[in-house]
């Protein structure tokens, strides 16, 4: 009997809660369709993207199945202060002292050097690996071929905090895919091998707010790409036009918040810096690429060819931006550079978000490179080759790409 008060408050203070945050859900919900209409009316249209995603000979159920999706997917992308909303999970979330962060369908972790970093469930590449073996039997016979392996951020199992290291299996994953690759006859090049023994920090090599590399690491990538394809064709590439003595350089402070950041927002972890390197002395390039389905054409000198600056500006009301690793092309299609005064070398890239300032980098050492991304509505790679006739393919791609991971293009 003497609990019945306490009880009674106890009850009292569930039904305050639950009746605030229905109360809480009611106007987030409210505020977000009557703010968004236009969006969620236009994500049920059975747009082209839509019927992308449709199989080949779709039922009713199949186009009412893509229309749910569109419709989800687009409720997750404005929903209502959904910035602040991840913060206040992240923060909730260190509070209770989790080493590991849940952020959806992902477990982030931050490394002992103070990185983010997702950690990597088991998938068996071997079968994705033969694939790429089969192609290069197939469509790229006879053609020089090198595959470029981009590791995500952990080059050392030791960085995960310990006990934790059974959770992450991108080394497993890379290891058996590349020897796969490399039982095959495929020529590889992993960046484990060169990235940390590059004499470079791996500090200034590896986002700490994202997956992808700096600016640095696809300088230095572009570098052994190069060196390879010298030994493999003997091309005759000048790799020294590469060298940090014949770049100048700008460092853009604390402008990139990655994906990883994107979760936890500046109270707990800096944006990264963005560093731009263009070649010293007079280069003239010609680049063609392909954004969504507009056509972008631009000459000059290489720094005015290759570079996005409006990637170099904050969001607005911010100090940082979530675009800044967009500088050098990431959702481009593809991308078509001439530089007359380079050896008359041409390679095909088939790049993937990381290789993509790879192959502007590429670009001043040969005299055509052409960086198709396959995963994006273009021509098939049967075409590219029949069109280009390269002197050589590079496959550059990472261990997501290998994966088979579903990514979303502007």
């Amino acid at each position: 009997m003497n609990n019945t008060p306490s009880k009674k408050v106890s009850r009292i203070t569930a039904a305050v809660l639950t009746v605030a945050f229905l109360g809480f859900i009611f106007v987030a919900f409210f505020s977000m369709v009557t703010g968004n209409t236009h969006e969620l009316a236009h994500s049920v249209q059975m747009t082209s993207d839509l019927k992308k995603t449709l199989p080949k000979h779709p039922n009713r159920l199949d186009r009412l199945s893509a229309r749910i999706n569109g419709f989800t997917s687009t409720i997750s992308e404005i929903m209502w202060h959904k910035d602040e909303m991840g913060y206040i999970n992240s923060a909730f979330q260190y509070a209770l002292g989790k080493k590991v962060i849940n952020t959806g369908s992902q477990n982030m972790i931050t490394l002992t050097d103070g990185h983010l970093y997702d950690l990597s469930n088991y998938k068996p590449l071997t079968e994705n690996a033969l694939e790429i073996a089969e192609l290069r039997r197939t469509t790229l016979a006879g053609l020089p071929f090198l595959f470029t392996y981009e590791h995500p951020t952990l080059y050392d199992q030791s960085l995960l905090p310990a006990g934790y290291e059974v959770l992450d299996h991108s080394a497993r994953m890379a290891d058996e895919a590349l020897a796969t690759l490399r039982g095959e006859g495929i020529t590889v090049l992993d960046s484990r091998d060169v990235l940390p023994y590059c004499g470079r920090d791996m500090n200034d090599l590896l986002m700490v707010t994202d997956q992808h590399w700096s600016t640095l690491a696809a300088v230095t990538m572009a570098q052994a790409i190069a060196d390879r394809l010298n030994e493999m064709t003997g091309a005759g590439l000048d790799t020294s036009l590469l060298d940090m003595d014949n770049l100048e350089r700008e460092v853009h402070e604390k402008l990139f918040m990655g994906k990883y950041g994107q979760r936890v927002g500046p109270a707990i972890v800096d944006p990264d810096d963005i560093v731009e390197y263009w070649p010293r002395g007079e280069t003239h390039i010609v680049r063609q690429s392909r954004r969504k389905k507009t056509i972008v054409n631009q000459e000059g000198d290489w720094r005015a060819a290759m570079t996005r600056f409006d990637k170099l500006e904050p969001d607005p009301g911010k100090t940082w931006n979530k675009s800044g690793y967009m500088v050098y092309g990431l959702v481009e299609s593809y991308d078509i550079m001439t530089n007359e005064a380079a050896p008359d070398f041409t390679i095909l890239l088939l790049k993937d978000s990381y290789s993509s300032p790879i192959g502007r980098y590429l670009s001043l050492l040969a005299r055509h490179v052409i960086s198709v991304d396959l995963r994006q509505d273009v021509e098939p790679l049967e075409a590219w080759v029949e069109k280009y006739k390269p002197d050589a393919v590079v496959m550059s791609y990472s261990l997501q790409m290998l994966r088979d991971d579903e990514y979303a293009f502007e």
